[in-house]
């Protein structure tokens, strides 16, 4: 089943685009990274330095939060003993 399909394939890339397979894989191969070069090199690059501020503003340091959690290290049994990952905190209080 999958030999014939290669071969179905080879056969409709050959009559519709009259190259060899590997051919327009080369083609394909060195075409786009000449695209991406060239349409940098002609795009508006007002609209690229305003990608790239708005990036440096979304990536602000977070606040120390170490300091913070300090006070629920588990060491106080009347405060909840919580874990801090980078994404969110959790309550370990129950696995005391």
């Amino acid at each position: 089943m999958a030999l014939q399909l290669s071969e179905t394939l080879k056969e409709t890339i050959t009559v519709y685009t009259g190259l060899s397979p590997p051919t327009l894989f080369i083609l394909v191969a060195l075409g786009l990274p000449i695209y991406y070069v060239v349409s940098d090199m002609f795009g508006s690059s007002s609209s690229h330095h305003q990608r790239s501020w708005d990036f440096e503003e979304e990536m602000q340091p977070l606040p120390p939060f170490e300091e913070a959690l300090k006070a629920y290290d588990g060491s106080d049994t009347k405060k909840p003993l919580l874990m801090a990952t980078k994404v969110q905190i959790c309550d370990l209080s129950q696995s005391r």
